[in-house]
Formats: structure tokens, C-alpha cells, sequence
């Protein structure tokens, strides 16, 4: 991936969302220079790869739905932005994680969304009452990398035309990093992600006195549309083979 096109998809992804809103970064002092590091966030909208590296002086590479990457001219912008897919109709797709694994040895800093999707309300782990799959342990302890836990509020606010105007505000904020740990039990260390994400939450909403509108919505409920029913994906351990 050349480090030239990857800024230039980033940016022609990316940059309606970063001009069309007020983006308040912090603790980007936490991301590593070099070596490898798995990103986890929240997921709240589409918007969010971009908008969580942005700015950051190192590339992300994603790791997303397939279907995304199948769309004319967007597929080929994230493709060559970084990103790889994941097919999620799989119990367990071992291409995708071969393709983490390879990057992370090469250095690179992998970002994935540990909520197997975009989640809101009570969906969520973050202001709800989610629960992150323990798998998401596994896949550290796997891959014996530092995780970079970071948190982003307000993007989903895009999802409505009207808010371009008034440039919404959204806040990222990147934690310290998290050690690998290859021998402690994976819900411990599960919930070690959860506990960095929530300090981080915590601390955006108190550091920026948070409205509740500011709050993670679906696409549907910044449309005024009734929402469609939920389901939750099944997500197994990594392992491969």
C-alpha cells in the first residue's frame, strides 16, 4: 500500500465528514510511533474509520464487511485506503485474520470494531448493556500485540443532511496502551478493553459536557424513521488453522 494513495483515499473518504464537522482529538500522544498495534474502537457509524485516523501520522489498516468493499469506486478507494474485508456470513473467516496477523507482523497498525458492528443504545457496550464478545480477547492474546483502545462519540450525527450545516461536534479520544498478555484468563482481559473504552467515554462526556443528542443514534433515528429489527451476529473465537 503506498503511503501516497492511502492518504489520498483517506482523505477523498474522509473529507466531507472531518469539513462537515467539529473534530475534538485527544490522547493521540498514546498511539505508537512504530511497531505494530491493534486499534479497538466503538463502532457508531460509517463515518468512523476516517474520522478516527484522522490526523494520525501513521496509516490504519481496517478491517470490514466484505459488502463494503464490493461497492463500485467506494470498494476501490477503501482497498487502497488500507482496508481488507471480513466476511461475516462466516463463522469464522481465517483470511481475514491471516491478513490482520500479516500486517501487525509487518508493523502496521491494525484497526478492527470488536462489536462485530455499528451499535447504539442498549446494542451497545458503551451506554448500554452489550456485552463485548469474548472473543475479542482471543484475538489479542493471538496476535501478542499491544491493543490502542480508543472511543468516538458524535459522528453518527452525519447520517442527517441538516447537521452539515451546524457542523456537529465529534470527539475521538485514544487511550494508553494496553499490553499483550498471553497467559491471563480472556474474560479479564476482555475486561481490560472494556474498562480503557470506559474511562475514555466517561472522560469525553465529562470533558466536553456531552448533550444528550450528541449521543450515539442509529442512521434510521437521525432520519426520523422507526427502526429496523436488531440482530445479533454470533461471534465465535479466532482461531486458525
Amino acid at each position: 500500500m503506498g503511503r501516497f494513495i492511502y492518504h489520498l483515499t483517506h482523505v477523498t473518504i474522509g473529507g466531507l465528514p472531518r469539513l462537515c464537522s467539529r473534530l475534538y482529538r485527544s490522547g493521540f500522544e498514546n498511539v505508537p510511533a512504530t511497531g505494530p498495534a491493534l486499534l479497538l474502537a466503538n463502532h457508531i457509524s460509517h463515518f468512523d474509520p476516517q474520522l478516527l485516523a484522522w490526523g494520525m501520522k501513521r496509516p490504519v489498516s481496517y478491517m470490514a464487511d466484505k459488502t463494503l468493499l464490493e461497492i463500485p469506486v467506494l470498494g476501490w478507494m477503501l482497498r487502497h485506503s488500507g482496508t481488507f474485508p471480513i466476511d461475516r456470513s462466516k463463522p469464522m473467516d481465517r483470511a481475514a485474520l491471516r491478513t490482520a496477523m500479516d500486517r501487525l507482523k509487518a508493523g502496521e497498525i491494525v484497526g478492527i470494531f470488536p462489536e462485530t458492528g455499528i451499535r447504539h443504545g442498549k446494542h451497545a457496550v458503551l451506554g448500554g448493556e452489550a456485552e463485548l464478545p469474548v472473543g475479542t480477547a482471543g484475538l489479542w492474546q493471538m496476535m501478542n500485540v499491544p491493543v490502542l483502545p480508543m472511543v468516538i462519540l458524535g459522528s453518527d450525527q452525519l447520517y442527517s443532511l441538516k447537521n452539515y450545516l451546524r457542523r456537529p461536534r465529534v470527539f475521538v479520544r485514544a487511550g494508553k496502551l494496553l499490553p499483550p498478555d498471553k497467559d491471563t484468563p480472556r474474560e479479564e482481559m476482555r475486561d481490560r478493553i472494556v474498562a480503557a473504552w470506559r474511562e475514555l467515554y466517561d472522560g469525553i462526556l465529562r470533558d466536553y459536557n456531552v448533550h444528550p443528542d450528541e449521543l450515539p443514534q442509529s442512521a434510521h433515528q437521525r432520519w426520523g424513521k422507526p427502526e429496523p429489527e436488531f440482530k445479533q451476529r454470533k461471534v465465535l473465537p479466532p482461531t486458525i488453522r
